[in-house]
């Protein structure tokens, strides 16, 4: 780019004339002896101005950092009008008047940089000034030149610069005198090497005073004169090129410059730099740190260093480059670390101004306010917002997703409920939507977290038991218990409903028995009582767990003999294996039981409620009163106690405490979320019961409606598999299919119920109601004897139910009615009703034989309940001859009917006269109706005699012929006798299809 520092050389002027003088006149000595007069003045001017008051004019503004050397550090304000320093008085006087210090040759390597006072080390060790001479003037001999430094004058006289420079208050000031011995022998200076000369080298003040007395002396007077490098004047040409002296020193040029030739043969050639990067170099010094400003400076002074290696690191300085990045090219060169100020870690002063002066900086540095505000406002809003979302908006969502899965649970859409139920807790879909789409979520862009409520799982799960959704409901009961497990009413809470709701025994026992316990025992009480009881109910399907339930109530009865709970488990114990002697070696310990008072009131209203029937069984009244009291004040809401009180009043026959009773009992069943098997249990029969008393009072229509829900109740626990085949339930189908056999539409008087002698059977129509009466009976008579079976010999329905069954069966024309009747004929072998109806049957479906015997054993069995009311029918016991006279008819004419069809089929030459004697019997039996008898007459006979006695004649298309002849009885024997033939399609002989609807005294 240009020269060195070490390339410039001034050109000649006429003040160099007297240098050159001095130079030239090598052999006599007086060049030396005049540089040293000029070196003596110098110093003497040194101590005059030491000595000088603070503000003299003469000296007051020297300082080195006037010197305008590379590395200088950057201009202050103390500094910046030392450009135009011209002379220096001192110099002056000793006849040199353009003395500059610029004429020996400075290196720019050798010169250090200065610092501004506020950064000049005060402890900077100071160097032999001896030690930084060169080679050439070190091979200058004293002798030659006649030098001596005695023509310099005394330098004790300098000890005065000491003390001045003390009472301006300047420490630690160097003695000026060793700076001085430090010069070496001035007389061996080689004439031949002049320019080797350097201030730095042999006048090292900077050094040798401290920078204290530098700082000092810069601060004087600002009227002194002020050293610049305009002092140079025009024979320093920092033009680019290699000019050199013009003037005549006294000194082979050629021999010089072979010198300068061969002194770069050790070293590289410099690199050469403009001025204005000169300057660049000095404003990127100033603005650095102090460590790395001075390991720069060192690092440039350094004359072991090529220009090659130092090349980098000058360009850098005039590139402007930041601190940091110094630093790193310093590191990279010197292996040396530079811990820089944080404030000059990103970068420099300079480049701060230029990025200040960028119009990107400017709007950054007056939009940040704005942005900052802005971005306030938006964190404030953002947090605000994310609050709100996260604790405000995802409870009140989630409870209400919640919420909606529970109403869906009412309508029994549990699909439906089981959606919003894991919406709420897993998450849902922010912009959420009803659709059933099972992607719906997947799909969704935004899903919000859930809001997990554990309680909800347990509220879900009892929903789910009051409409009755097992499967469901245990899901939700095995998903609390996985968050929560060491819960253990939630536990002991599912095992009851496993054990006494499902009947799932083996997994409420594994449910308990997998339980933590806490604490060192390896058992925990509340446990082990729970496994006791689900063990008991256990032993109604297996009562090989009857053993197994006993020993867990033994165990807590080991350890704690006062234990009420385990004494009240072992009696329900005991009562349920009806073991009496055990109960009674128990039964002390309640008699002086309090009402009321007690730690577990469902089990003790349980087991009190156990023992009232106990002693209701054994008809002690007294004694169970008391404990269906106790019951009762135990447990206001135990259906047990109320129930057991329902039964109570049965027995004693008070029907309308009975039924308050009941009520009460389904009043307490009603606010349980779920009934166990023994709940339902209880609930079924008081509704049978309920259904019972009102139809004896007469209230058949709310006594239908008790026994439907009595029956609906159970089937539907039977398909759950909670209750199974049970008399006490087969008692409750009996009851309603007898009350739908008399007919609730007919009022219990149903006219299909009474026998009558129609000629012909009008069978029930399908569709009709009386159709659909004597169906459901046969249905809930089947269902009856279906849970009777093995508690009732044969056929496990009473003899009147089954004989009822048989009569609605032949009335809606079903083949099985026969079998009934059979059935009803061996276990009632004295009943006409049964030999009447079974008779026939038989003769309907052509079994003419054993109808015959059938109607023979009913005429015999007539004739001796005719022999118990006085051997002949009484007309005036209406009733009981009316039914007695239309049995007789009936019998005796199809009883001919029998015969006469036997006889015609092929049977003996006897049957048509015992048809005959027959058919004259039910004639005879007919003559006993009269006029007066209107009930036997509404049920299709015919009186053929006035109130007087007299036969009935009647007018037949002009005919006078007797009412008797309109008779089947008649007929038949008219047709058996070939008087009167049948109309065509007819039977020849007409018979009675109507039989009893019942049996004798049902």
């Amino acid at each position: 780019r240009g020269e060195s520092l070490g390339d410039i050389t001034p050109t000649a002027s006429p003040l160099d004339s007297d240098l050159e003088q001095l130079l030239n006149d090598e052999n006599s000595g007086g060049g030396i002896n005049e540089m040293e007069a000029l070196l003596g003045s110098y110093v003497d001017d040194l101590g005059e101005a030491g000595e000088g008051e603070e503000g003299d004019s003469s000296f007051d503004d020297f300082s080195l950092d006037n010197l305008d050397l590379p590395g200088a550090v950057e201009e202050t304000e103390e500094t910046e009008e030392l450009d135009n320093f011209e002379d220096i008085d001192g110099l002056e006087d000793a006849g040199i008047d353009d003395f500059s210090l610029d004429d020996f040759n400075l290196d720019d390597e050798a010169v250090e940089d200065s610092q501004p006072e506020s950064e000049l080390p005060t402890d900077t060790p100071t160097e032999d000034l001896a030690e930084q001479l060169d080679e050439p003037i070190e091979d200058v001999s004293a002798e030659d030149s006649g030098f001596s430094l005695e023509d310099l004058g005394k330098l004790e006289e300098l000890d005065d610069l000491d003390s001045a420079a003390e009472d301006d208050g300047l420490t630690d000031i160097p003695d000026v005198e060793s700076a001085v011995d430090n010069l070496g022998d001035l007389d061996s200076l080689d004439a031949e090497s002049p320019d080797s000369l350097s201030l730095d080298e042999e006048l090292n003040f900077e050094e040798e005073l401290g920078a204290d007395v530098l700082s000092d002396i810069s601060d004087l007077d600002d009227d002194s004169q002020q050293f610049s490098m305009d002092d140079f004047g025009d024979q320093y040409n920092f033009k680019e090129g290699d000019d050199v002296y013009s003037g005549d020193l006294g000194v082979d040029l050629d021999q010089l410059e072979h010198s300068l030739d061969e002194a770069s043969e050790d070293d590289e050639k410099p690199f050469s730099i403009f001025e204005e990067d000169f300057n660049a170099i000095r404003q990127t010094l100033a603005s650095l740190p102090r460590n790395l400003k001075i390991a720069l400076e060192e690092l440039l002074a350094d004359e072991r260093r090529s220009p090659e290696d130092l090349k980098p690191i000058i360009d850098a300085l005039i590139n402007g480059e930041t601190p940091k990045s110094l630093a790193a090219r310093f590191k990279t060169l010197t292996k040396r670390k530079i811990d820089l100020p944080r404030s000059y870690e990103k970068r420099s002063g300079l480049a701060l101004e230029v990025r200040r002066a960028s119009l990107v900086y400017q709007l950054v540095r007056e939009g940040w306010p704005v942005i900052r505000i802005v971005l306030l406002v938006i964190s404030i809003s953002w947090v605000l917002g994310a609050s709100i979302f996260m604790w405000v908006y995802r409870p009140l969502k989630a409870n209400q997703l919640y919420q909606l899965g529970l109403d869906a649970i009412k309508v029994d859409d549990v699909e439906k409920a089981e959606e919003y139920f894991h919406d709420a807790w897993d998450g849902w879909p922010l912009f959420y939507s009803e659709d059933k789409d099972p992607d719906r979520i997947a799909d969704s862009p935004i899903v919000v977290k859930g809001w997990k409520t554990d309680n909800e799982w347990l509220k879900y799960a009892r929903a789910l038991r009051r409409r009755k959704q097992w499967d469901t409901a245990m899901q939700f009961y095995e998903g609390y218990l996985s968050i929560k497990p060491g819960s253990k009413d939630v536990r002991l809470e599912y095992s009851r409903f496993l054990s006494g709701v499902l009947g799932k025994y083996q997994e409420a026992f594994n449910l308990i028995e997998s339980a933590p316990v806490a604490g060192r025992l390896e058992w925990d009480r509340d446990y082990t009582l729970a496994a006791g009881d689900v063990l008991l109910d256990w032993a109604e399907d297996d009562p090989t767990k009857y053993e197994e339930a006993r020993k867990r109530y033994a165990k807590v009865l080991e350890l704690s003999r006062n234990d009420e709970k385990a004494i009240l488990s072992m009696m329900r114990y005991h009562l349920r294996l009806k073991d009496s002697d055990e109960i009674e070696r128990l039964l002390p310990i309640f008699d002086n039981e309090i009402a009321g008072r007690t730690d577990s009131p469902q089990l003790a209203s349980e087991v009190y409620a156990g023992l009232g029937n106990y002693q209701l069984a054994k008809s002690n009244e007294k004694e169970a009163r008391r404990f269906i009291d106790l019951a009762i004040s135990a447990d206001l809401q135990s259906s047990e106690a109320s129930f057991m009180d329902a039964m109570f009043w049965r027995q004693a026959e008070d029907e309308q405490k009975e039924l308050s009773a009941y009520k009460r009992t389904l009043v307490n069943l009603e606010g349980r979320e779920s009934l166990t098997r023994r709940n339902l249990e209880i609930r079924i029969l008081t509704l049978g019961g309920m259904g019972r008393v009102q139809a004896l009072n007469g209230d058949l229509i709310d006594a239908g409606s008790s026994y439907h829900k009595s029956v609906s109740l159970y089937e539907d626990a039977r398909s759950r598999n909670q209750l199974g085949a049970d008399p006490a339930f087969g008692q409750i189908y009996l009851d309603l299919g007898n009350l739908k056999y008399v007919g609730i539409e007919s009022g219990g008087k149903s006219s299909g119920l009474q026998l009558t002698l129609a000629s012909n059977q009008e069978l029930v129509k399908e569709g009709s109601d009386r159709y659909a009466e004597l169906d459901l009976a046969d249905y809930y008579f089947t269902e009856a004897q279906k849970l009777f079976a093995g508690s009732r010999r044969d056929t496990g329905l009473p003899t009147g139910s089954l004989y009822r069954r048989g009569y609605a069966r032949y009335e809606m024309a079903r083949d099985d009615a026969l079998l009934d009747f059979h059935r009803v004929a061996r276990l009632k072998p004295d009943d006409y009703e049964v030999r009447i109806a079974l008779a026939t049957v038989l003769l309907k479906s052509g079994d003419y034989e054993a109808s015959r015997n059938q109607y023979a054993r009913a005429l015999d069995l007539l004739d001796d309940e005719l022999s118990r009311t006085g051997g002949v029918l009484n007309p005036l016991d209406k009733q009981s001859h009316s039914e007695l006279l239309l049995r007789y008819i009936i019998a005796w004419n199809d009883l001919g009917v029998g015969r006469a069809r036997s006889a015609a089929r092929g049977g003996g030459g006897g049957d048509y006269a015992a048809a005959l004697s027959a058919f004259t019997m039910a004639s005879e039996y007919l003559d006993e109706v009269y006029e007066d008898m209107p009930d036997v007459i509404s049920r299709g006979a015919s009186a053929v005699r006035n109130i007087d006695g007299e036969r009935i004649v009647k007018d037949v298309n002009g005919l006078k012929l007797l009412e008797e002849s309109t008779t089947i009885p008649y007929l038949n024997r008219m047709r058996l006798l070939g008087l009167e033939k049948a109309p065509e399609g007819t039977d020849l002989y007409m018979m009675y299809p109507d039989i009893p609807s019942d049996l004798h005294g049902n």
